[in-house]
């Protein structure tokens, strides 16, 4: 293929591209409490739902931290009815020693679920994710009752005027299975975990989230999981990271051994109120020192020696390795992605989607011209 071909098709895709055609993947976006004034450059009317992180659930039932909602993001009501972007609110509980007190309670069990239909019943509030995350043993009786928490709460939304929805994160390659197909069942969407194969304490570094490869989650692991247990793939969600990582390493190899936790990343500058856990971000370290793209888990990586002589590697996910998961999302004809955390890519990321999601991706364009004869010129 000739170089202005190539150019030429590059143009098409980045800067025409054809419109989402019915069924395209949608794209959901997650708000973080942290930066509260990050949605205000966001294309909101073009997102198909936002979700704002979080309400943190206490071992009585209670939400325990709700982060100034709904007094202090008033102007973020406002702005999303004005859109018509749907807004859900994200309850979260990580521990296992909170999960398991809250769910052998049936007292407790039964605030929570008072507390969350009277959050879902507020103005602009169009419906709840649980983000209810869980790595370690919990209770047998535990899960039970939250299975059963999980389907009385989907009934009662879609009792209230208007109907809620409910969706659920599924942690992936946790000990204790949170969730079973008939549970699923009754919920809208599952955002599956798609992201964190390698993390902050992992022992060596590596991609955070990979398409394929021998991590235990990968795109193609997280989506298998989510259809065993029944979802149809038009009701299960991927999720992307828009931060990164990198780990100080014992030696400048691919995927060395880490030497202390990790640092975190984000994708492009974050111009306001940056968090103090973000030092760094990808754009800068890629100016500065270059960057590579991994094939095997179609994830992106750059490394370098520090000032004191450390070797330095860094993953994350850029606009080629977005490009292979859209065309995931479209061959598969999955419900679309779910982007942790806006703001951590100036809209960069993002927007690319929104412009991409309807087509696919250049290096397949040119993969099945050459395919059919049509070689690039050395």
């Amino acid at each position: 293929m000739t170089r202005f071909l190539k150019a030429a098709l590059m143009s098409i895709l980045l800067f025409v591209g054809p419109p989402a055609p019915a069924g395209a993947p949608k794209a959901w976006g997650y708000i973080g409490w942290w930066l509260p004034q990050s949605w205000r450059s966001m294309p909101l009317g073009q997102l198909d739902r936002l979700l704002f992180f979080e309400l943190k659930v206490a071992p009585n039932g209670a939400i325990s931290e709700r982060h100034g909602w709904p007094e202090e993001w008033t102007d973020l009501q406002l702005a999303v009815q004005q859109t018509n972007t749907p807004l859900d609110l994200t309850l979260t509980l990580f521990e296992e020693a909170t999960f398991n007190t809250l769910f052998s309670s049936n007292e407790a069990t039964q605030r929570l679920l008072v507390e969350a239909l009277s959050l879902a019943d507020q103005t602009g509030v169009a419906g709840l994710q649980l983000d209810f995350e869980i790595y370690t043993l919990a209770q047998p009786k535990a899960i039970e009752r939250y299975r059963e928490f999980v389907r009385d709460l989907s009934a009662r939304l879609r009792q209230q005027v208007p109907p809620r929805g409910l969706s659920v994160f599924l942690p992936i390659g946790g000990m204790s299975p949170l969730y079973d197909a008939v549970t699923l069942a009754q919920v809208d969407h599952v955002v599956l975990q798609a992201y964190d194969a390698h993390w902050l304490d992992s022992k060596t570094a590596g991609p955070i989230a990979p398409l394929t490869g021998s991590e235990a989650v990968t795109w193609e692991k997280a989506y298998a999981i989510g259809i065993s247990l029944g979802v149809p793939k038009e009701r299960l969600l991927l999720s992307f990271p828009l931060y990164g990582y990198e780990w100080q390493v014992n030696a400048p190899k691919l995927r060395g051994d880490a030497v202390g936790k990790g640092r975190i990343t984000s994708f492009a500058p974050i111009p306001l109120n940056s968090p103090p856990d973000v030092p760094f971000n990808v754009q800068d370290r890629v100016r500065q020192y270059g960057a590579s793209h991994d094939p095997v888990s179609g994830s992106s990586y750059y490394q370098f020696i520090g000032n004191e002589g450390q070797f330095v590697e860094g993953w994350f996910e850029d606009w080629w390795s977005l490009g292979r998961k859209i065309d995931f999302l479209i061959d598969r004809q999955v419900g679309g992605i779910a982007f942790f955390l806006m703001g951590y890519d100036d809209n960069q990321l993002v927007d690319y989607f929104l412009r991409r999601r309807g087509g696919r991706s250049l290096q397949d364009l040119i993969d099945r011209l050459s395919e059919n004869g049509i070689s690039e010129s050395r």
